[in-house]
């Protein structure tokens, strides 16, 4: 299979999904991934350590398009390091109705994912991890629109962890408070990381490092908050390097989140059609249809004018 890897934005860099299994080393296939345009998928490292994920970190990682699932990832204790700046889930496609799925994860102390503002479809499933704490300092109604069908159980009893949140142990609180449940509390990913928030004011959970509030076409931060350019991701649809609610003439939507040309569809179709003459076929010849560049010819319709 031939993987297409495409940056259409300086200094972003479009990556396939990713199911990375049964070794470490097989996490090197997201350097310098900015964008999964896709799912992640992390599972079944039996004979990993701790240490082998001790400096191993992708800073570059701030947007997963559809879901990101962990599961049976023996030595893994947090999140922190290996994903620093993702910001955004999106959920485009989900994983059984969630977004975020932590399963199994027998050595995880923390989720520790300091830098997620936004997931923006889909739910999140914690589950069977017997480790985890810093689960009730997390107030997920500031990530998701609703937390109803969340599903986060069988994890440490919170009685048992002894969550501190930054600044907690010299008698501090530097981290903001919310309340769940009628518990007025700090909020926190680690004892090092707060968990940030916006500003109320702040539309679609996007502000800057020091609280401004990004353009309304932001989703989950931004590098200025004075133009569409400057966000970390789209709270619609990306074009260039800009954020747009719809696309411009002559481009479509590509897997809900971005615009692409008619040449760069074509392209997809035309590179599919040659890779299954050499028996490869797994590969999607795209096609055009109502403004969007989508995997294949809808039931009733007939592919015209693609070349052959």
């Amino acid at each position: 299979m031939t993987v297409f890897r495409m940056t259409v934005a300086a200094g972003q860099n479009f990556c396939p999904s990713k199911d990375i299994r049964n070794n470490v080393t097989n996490l090197n296939l997201l350097e310098n991934c900015t964008v999964i345009e896709g799912h992640l998928k992390i599972l079944l490292m039996f004979k990993t350590k701790p240490e082998d994920f001790r400096g191993l970190s992708f800073p570059r990682l701030r947007v997963v398009t559809d879901y990101l699932l962990l599961f049976r990832v023996y030595g893994m204790e947090s999140l922190t390091d290996l994903f620093p700046n993702l910001t955004v889930i999106r959920g485009n496609n989900l994983f059984f109705n969630y977004a975020l799925v932590l399963f199994e994860m027998l050595q995880l102390r923390e989720i520790g994912l300091h830098s997620l503002m936004n997931i923006t479809r889909g739910a999140v499933r914690i589950e069977k991890n017997p480790d985890l704490c810093y689960l009730s300092t997390l107030d997920w109604s500031k990530v998701l629109d609703t937390v109803e069908d969340n599903y986060i159980v069988a994890n440490k009893n919170d009685r048992e962890c002894g969550d501190v949140c930054p600044g907690a142990a010299m008698g501090k609180t530097t981290c903001q408070m919310t309340t769940i449940n009628g518990h007025f509390t700090e909020r926190c990913w680690t004892q090092k990381h707060c968990q940030r928030m916006c500003p109320v004011h702040c539309k679609h959970r996007a502000c800057g490092r020091n609280d401004q509030c990004c353009h309304e076409q932001c989703l989950g931060g931004c590098v200025r908050g004075d133009s569409a350019s400057h966000c970390v991701a789209c709270r619609h649809l990306q074009h260039g390097d800009t954020c747009v609610k719809h696309c411009p003439a002559d481009h479509y939507t590509f897997k809900g989140w971005r615009c692409v040309s008619q040449a760069f569809c074509q392209e997809l179709h035309s590179r599919c059609r040659e890779q299954r003459k050499s028996k490869s076929p797994d590969c999607h010849e795209y096609v055009l249809h109502n403004g969007a560049c989508i995997p294949e010819c809808p039931s009733g319709y007939t592919t015209v004018n693609a070349s052959s």
